[in-house]
């Protein structure tokens, strides 16, 4: 898929993450890892990557085109995290211009952890952009899960720099290691940030911990230099109201991404 990272060096392809194939149809599977873990739960950001992987390697089959996320919606049951995660997509539309994917997420007996829908743009490659690494279902067990793991917390190994945790606004630099093969940061990577300032906020106002649970991502256009920024707002006056969250590309003073996230207390 266009998204996905060098399964080496990046963040994202340390996720834990691997692909199979079963009875001719693609599973990824996530294991988690105390690195991928907020108060015993698995993080939503680390689930949008297997959403967004699932679901864009099915349709990117076009060696002449990207195959760009706009948008993708998450809800996630608040469950101490399972032995595994597995992934079961369904092709909703594939058009020319457009397709979207629905996967749904269960644990290793099948029991429910969450669904995710992810929505794509086929974009077709100009002159001077970096080549398309080929990913395909059936070389996505090769690809995917080869690279070691995190050596230390998700959000310490993407570089989120905390500047207001009550008002939600983190940052991060935009690294290589958190860039896509398309160089601009990475799609589980901008859901980290938004998630990052909206358990920031809601944890420091109320007092308490929590986990995301839900998120809703729009994405407006590439951040590609960075710093890239938080804007938070919290849609009401308790803690399981909705953030609004706005990322702005420093350098360009634009919005990049939009997410509305909503945290509750963890089990």
């Amino acid at each position: 898929m266009t998204d996905l990272p060098d399964p080496t060096l990046s963040v994202p392809g340390r996720l834990g993450v691997s692909a199979h194939d079963e009875d001719g149809e693609l599973v990824l599977e996530l294991t988690p890892q105390e690195a991928t873990l907020h108060h015993g739960v698995i993080r939503a950001s680390a689930l949008s990557f297997v959403v967004d992987a699932a679901a864009g390697i099915v349709l990117d089959r076009d060696t002449d085109a990207w195959t760009l996320t706009t948008d993708l919606s998450l809800r996630l049951r608040p469950l101490p995290a399972p032995e595994v995660v597995r992934s079961r997509s369904r092709v909703l539309r594939q058009g020319g211009r457009s397709s979207s994917c629905l996967v749904e997420l269960t644990t290793g007996d099948g029991a429910p952890v969450g669904s995710g829908v992810a929505g794509f743009a086929r974009v077709p490659r100009r002159p001077g952009d970096p080549p398309k690494p080929p990913m395909t279902p059936e070389r996505a067990p090769d690809l995917l899960g080869r690279g070691e793991l995190l050596a230390r917390p998700l959000r310490e190994e993407a570089g989120i720099e905390v500047l207001d945790p009550h008002d939600g606004v983190v940052q991060v630099a935009v690294t290589p290691e958190l860039r896509n093969p398309a160089g601009t940061l990475q799609g589980a990577m901008v859901a980290l940030v938004a998630e990052a300032a909206a358990e920031d906020l809601v944890a420091t106002r109320f007092g308490s911990p929590v986990v995301v649970v839900d998120l809703d991502v729009r994405y407006l256009a590439q951040a590609q230099v960075g710093p890239v920024r938080t804007r938070s707002t919290l849609l009401g006056d308790g803690p399981d109201a909705p953030v609004q969250v706005e990322l702005v590309d420093t350098a360009a003073d634009r919005v990049t991404t939009l997410v509305y996230a909503r945290a509750v207390p963890p089990p």
